[in-house]
């Protein structure tokens, strides 16, 4: 995965988004990313189901049927043709919107010392590692910690991320893919005032 380059698209993402959106007078927009990547973590985890201990249906939305799409017309009416998408990858590559979004803001280099990071027991543990870690880095923001100790925390939360996008099954060839076109349909969103 070019994490440079990732980064790079980000930083265009977001500056079309501050054009469209300016900040306002003693708004935390950093504060906002965050909240925002806790919100699509567990959008994610949603899609993989691994907590639903309820359910029967605990598959990752993968290749999930999520409706037709016309597809043309003829004399008789019309035919339609079911639209598959992987729910889990595309709200992953939300998540790394964020993240990416999240170190750009923090000024953190586009080259990472990113180490591995140690798989936990269940995916359940690791959703709930990396909500924890993410909420600790926030802390850190808050606490006006130096900068050094916050990137070992941006740097954590990055690593366990990319860990679980692993164990997830995701290629880093398929996680960037996502993320270049979720990138272009984003920019497009802000065209259309979104």
């Amino acid at each position: 995965m070019n994490l440079v380059k990732l980064f790079e698209m980000q930083r265009q993402l977001d500056a079309h988004i501050e054009k469209e959106h300016p900040r306002q007078e003693g708004e935390d927009r950093l504060a906002k990313k965050i909240l925002a990547l806790q919100v699509e973590l567990g959008e994610l985890a949603n899609e993989n189901r691994c907590f639903k201990y309820w359910s029967n249906d605990q598959k990752p939305r993968t290749n999930h049927r999520f409706s037709h799409m016309d597809t043309g017309r003829h004399e008789h009416g019309s035919w339609s043709v079911p639209v598959y998408k992987d729910g889990q990858l595309e709200e992953y590559v939300d998540c790394l919107h964020f993240i990416l979004s999240i170190g750009l803001e923090l000024g953190m280099p586009h080259q990472l010392l990113l180490g591995n990071a140690q798989e936990n027991e269940t995916l359940d543990d690791d959703f709930i590692a990396l909500y924890g870690e993410v909420h600790t880095l926030y802390l850190a923001y808050k606490c006006q910690l130096n900068k050094k100790v916050v990137r070992g925390y941006y740097e954590s939360v990055f690593e366990h991320f990319l860990t679980l996008g692993e164990r997830l099954g995701y290629t880093w060839e398929q996680i960037e893919e996502a993320y270049m076109k979720k990138n272009t349909e984003n920019h497009s969103r802000q065209e259309r005032g979104y």
